[in-house]
């Protein structure tokens, strides 16, 4: 294995993630939201994960397909179709960027674009 192996340390974490979505940096925000998703570290909390998805959805890729899968599904949220169309369709925006990856795939195959 590359690199140093550390403990895993979700608290940690969830410090330094915090500290640098306050100072606006997108990516720290939208695995912030992944933590919340999951329950790393932290309680499952898809309220506080969709607010902060959606506060990144503009400039995170990654964070359109979190939240088209949690509006199609229903994840602890009422099932919304047109709310994941909405974020699908904007992912897909994405393929010029991201090229056809899985989730490109994923996102075409909800809105009809396959």
């Amino acid at each position: 294995m590359d690199g140093i192996e550390v403990e895993v340390n979700y608290e940690e974490a969830h410090r330094l993630l915090s500290a640098a979505a306050k100072q606006g940096a997108s990516r720290a925000t939208f695995n912030l939201a992944r933590m919340y998703t999951e329950g790393l570290g932290v309680e499952r909390d898809m309220g506080k994960a969709v607010q902060l998805y959606h506060s990144v959805s503009s400039r995170e890729f990654l964070a359109l397909i979190a939240l088209g899968r949690i509006y199609s599904r229903g994840t602890d949220v009422p099932p919304d179709p047109g709310e994941a169309f909405r974020y699908y369709s904007a992912a897909v925006d994405w393929e010029g960027i991201v090229g056809d990856c899985e989730e490109i795939k994923e996102a075409k195959a909800y809105v009809g674009r396959a």
